[in-house]
């Protein structure tokens, strides 16, 4: 059972940030925050086509709902550090990440650059600018890592459990299973 009241309280009229805004798991969940009527969604992506695709699809859906289009890459700490100390998101939903199992096995150096120092950069820049809250979007294949993109991912997890120790934070992993209909 989905905790509708729960959600609410911590979407409706806030300033909300989703990474990752343009990939399967980021567009849907930007489909599903915008129910709760944000006072403005942030759909940051590094490719333009995608992050495009999903503004026009949920400006089509959710016509008068505030949409601010960000193309950047989570690896870049200072373009993150101005855009969260710009916008002031009170939660932000981390779903930027490589996440194809055999092919981040061939590309080790960008599962661990994107992964884990991307989710870094993301996580210093909420820290920041004080965040409240921040969720990061991880995978079943964290758990007792076989995989470069699983390592990275139980790596990205362990960050975002030593940003909510130091801060206090409500800063939270949520871990993913296969998605069906997800891109990879």
């Amino acid at each position: 059972v989905i905790d509708q009241a729960g959600i609410r309280a911590n979407v409706a009229g806030a300033c909300v940030l989703v990474t990752g805004a343009g990939g399967s798991i980021g567009s849907e969940l930007c489909r599903q925050l915008a129910r709760y009527e944000p006072a403005r969604l942030l759909l940051l992506g590094h490719g333009e086509g995608s992050i495009f695709s999903i503004e026009q699809e949920l400006r089509r859906r959710f016509p008068g709902m505030p949409l601010v289009p960000i193309i950047a890459d989570v690896r870049d700490g200072k373009h993150l550090d101005r855009v969260i100390g710009m916008h002031r998101p009170s939660l932000i939903v981390h779903a930027a990440a490589h996440k194809h199992v055999p092919l981040m096995e061939c590309n080790a150096g960008e599962a661990f650059t994107n992964n884990v120092l991307g989710t870094r950069q993301v996580l210093r820049a909420a820290e920041r600018h004080g965040i409240e809250r921040f969720v990061l979007i991880s995978t079943d294949k964290a758990v007792n890592p076989t995989s470069i993109m699983g390592t990275t991912k139980r790596v990205a997890e362990m960050l975002v459990q030593d940003a909510a120790a130091r801060t206090g934070r409500p800063y939270v992993a949520v871990r993913f299973g296969n998605v069906l209909g997800s891109r990879g």
